[in-house]
């Protein structure tokens, strides 16, 4: 699934932008991120980096975080986003990272939830890296994203991360600018050196305040665009490549919940399966009128001939009964009924709406009666009992605004979590 004809949503430099239609606008904040889409952010307070950790994969997410806390970038627990990892020996894993403010990470995600449809969150560097596998396959190329005066770089190939770094002029000066051009051709060098590697290409990725690279022929690789798409931002006329990167992401690579995922991916495919929907409902109700003519028609045919072998008295004809079409009549009624029943994705939708992130449901099994449809609910809250209760009865109350019976209902509790299991029923009048 690609993100053609998507809200796409940018977090740049403490600026955040809305893209739709070959148009940039800037917005004042997260509070006007609202509507299906995906959102990218550099996140404020954020720190991506390559790092090598003492330990195997499995713990390599704890030991970063344990680094980086220990290094004093944070004054509380980060969040941590892995983009790549990879074995380097018994106990030593290298590890691409984005480290998040703990607070920062759940305020994105309660406003997503908040917005009232699907959107999936990615990060930058979770961008850049997904570019580079799609462009360096075997051979090691530089991905390089220039947004005013900072300047993101990876260099890798498919199955490897050799580098990644951010680097930041003093101002958007033109000499500044060159010398963060220069900070970057000096980290190719350094990292080509360091690696014994030669980087094949560097891909340019473009903002709508880039300016390409100034180096001269003996740079010793070429330089390549992403390809680019004219976009308008107020009355300036840009060409930007950071959207088509975007645009070639899938939800999986995204750092949102595997239900907010699901949704996304069903509200991309509902369109399509109305549309099937309708046409089935047609083909049937067309199929409806047909046999409803052909009974007219068979009926006036059996009263003409009726008719005829009366005025013959020496014939004595019994007639056939008339076929009942009563079962497709029957049916029709019930697929009216079923088409007014909640879809299980308006039910998805429903129970993420009510329990947001605070639960994590693990079965929903749902079934369709005749006039009626029937959930089962199951699913833990990671907190005290006090607060997972009282979220629990607040989740139950929304559902039953929206119209659901709550039939039968359960909610235990250990020291970690807290274990709920509930019954919806919604009947159509």
């Amino acid at each position: 699934m690609r993100f053609s004809g998507t809200r796409i949503y940018v977090q740049l430099d403490g600026h955040f932008y809305l893209y739709e239609s070959g148009q940039v606008e800037e917005l004042v904040d997260l509070s006007d991120v609202s509507g299906e889409g995906i959102l990218v952010s550099d996140f404020p307070g954020a720190v991506s980096r390559l790092m090598r950790v003492d330990t195997g994969p499995r713990f390599a997410e704890v030991m970063a975080r344990r680094r980086i806390q220990e290094e004093g970038e944070f004054d509380q627990t980060p969040a941590i986003v892995t983009h790549w990892k990879r074995k380097r020996g018994k106990n030593s894993t290298e590890i691409l990272i984005t480290a998040i403010p703990h607070q920062t990470y759940d305020l994105y995600f309660t406003r997503t939830c908040e917005a009232g449809e699907p959107i999936v969150i990615y990060c930058v560097y979770g961008v850049l890296h997904q570019t580079l596998k799609r462009h360096a396959r075997n051979r090691p190329i530089a991905l390089v994203f220039q947004h005013g005066r900072i300047a993101d770089l990876v260099i890798g190939n498919a199955k490897r991360i050799y580098f990644a770094n951010r680097s930041m002029a003093f101002d958007d000066t033109k000499e500044q600018i060159q010398a963060l051009w220069d900070m970057v051709l000096s980290d190719i060098r350094t990292t080509e050196a360091e690696n014994k590697i030669k980087v094949d290409k560097v891909l340019f990725i473009s903002w709508i305040d880039s300016c390409s690279p100034q180096w001269g022929d003996d740079s010793g690789f070429p330089v390549e665009f992403l390809p680019e798409e004219p976009v308008k931002f107020g009355e300036k006329k840009s060409k930007v490549s950071f959207f088509g990167a975007i645009r070639a992401l899938s939800p999986g690579a995204s750092i949102s919940r595997p239900i907010e995922k699901w949704a996304f991916r069903a509200s991309r495919s509902i369109a399509g399966l109305n549309v099937i929907m309708v046409l089935a409902v047609m083909l049937i109700f067309s199929g409806h009128l047909y046999l409803l003519s052909k009974t007219r028609s068979l009926e006036a045919t059996y009263k003409r001939l009726n008719q005829e072998l009366a005025s013959v008295g020496k014939f004595h004809y019994k007639p056939k009964p008339i076929f009942s079409y009563k079962g497709t009549v029957s049916f029709l009624g019930r697929l009216y009924r079923a088409s007014r029943l909640p879809a299980l994705q308006t039910v998805v939708n429903d129970l993420s709406d009510a329990f947001g992130h605070r639960a994590v449901i693990e079965l929903l099994d749902a079934g369709y009666g005749e006039s009626d449809l029937n959930a089962e609910v199951r699913g833990k809250i990671a907190t005290p009992f006090a607060q997972a209760h009282a979220w629990y009865q607040m989740g139950l109350r929304k559902l039953q605004q929206k119209g659901y019976a709550v039939e039968k209902s359960s909610f235990s509790t250990n020291i970690s979590e807290s274990h709920f299991m509930f019954e919806l029923v919604k009947r159509i009048k």
